[in-house]
């Protein structure tokens, strides 16, 4: 069962839009990336057992997708079961370490970019819709401040134990 509260992804845009959550984030996260580059930080892992910077964007990547997957799912109405994922497995299986920064960052900026257009298509009515993955419900809404705060929470995590 996902045990994680994305409440503490959310409340750090409490009183902002999401679509400009999900366009402020970008620049925030480039400004880390960056100086992981300048300090050449990306296989670095700050304990054993913890994943490389690499695997943590990779991450990223991986959860901006099905999240983005999901908020299309509730917005269209789609009437199948969401489930939830293990990141673990998905992190294990990626092969993170054996791609490049640039590759990575030019996939998630992109990425993001998408995700804030895909949110900048949904209306009110839209975003209020609520659907279920695994036994939670979420608004469409909540899926992008959840989608932000998670990289934020990331980039956060990078500032503070492996830079």
């Amino acid at each position: 069962m996902n045990t994680i509260n994305h409440d503490n992804y959310t409340s750090i845009y409490d009183g902002i839009e999401v679509v400009d959550a999900l366009q402020t984030r970008i620049a925030d996260i480039k400004k880390t990336l960056i100086i992981v580059t300048e300090l050449d930080k990306w296989d670095y892992a700050y304990a054993e057992g913890k994943w490389t910077i690499k695997e943590m964007i990779q991450h990223c990547i991986d959860c901006e997708r099905i999240f983005s997957y999901r908020a299309q799912h509730i917005a269209r109405e789609d009437s199948q079961t969401l489930n939830f994922f293990d990141k673990n497995a998905y992190v294990l299986n990626s092969n993170a370490n054996e791609r490049k920064p640039e590759e990575l960052i030019k996939e998630w900026t992109n990425l993001m970019k998408a995700t804030y257009f895909q949110f900048e298509s949904f209306n009110d009515q839209t975003l209020n819709k609520i659907g279920k993955v695994g036994n939670r419900e979420y608004s469409v809404e909540k899926i992008g401040y959840v989608m932000a705060g998670h990289s934020i929470h990331h980039m956060n995590v990078i500032n503070e134990r492996y830079l």
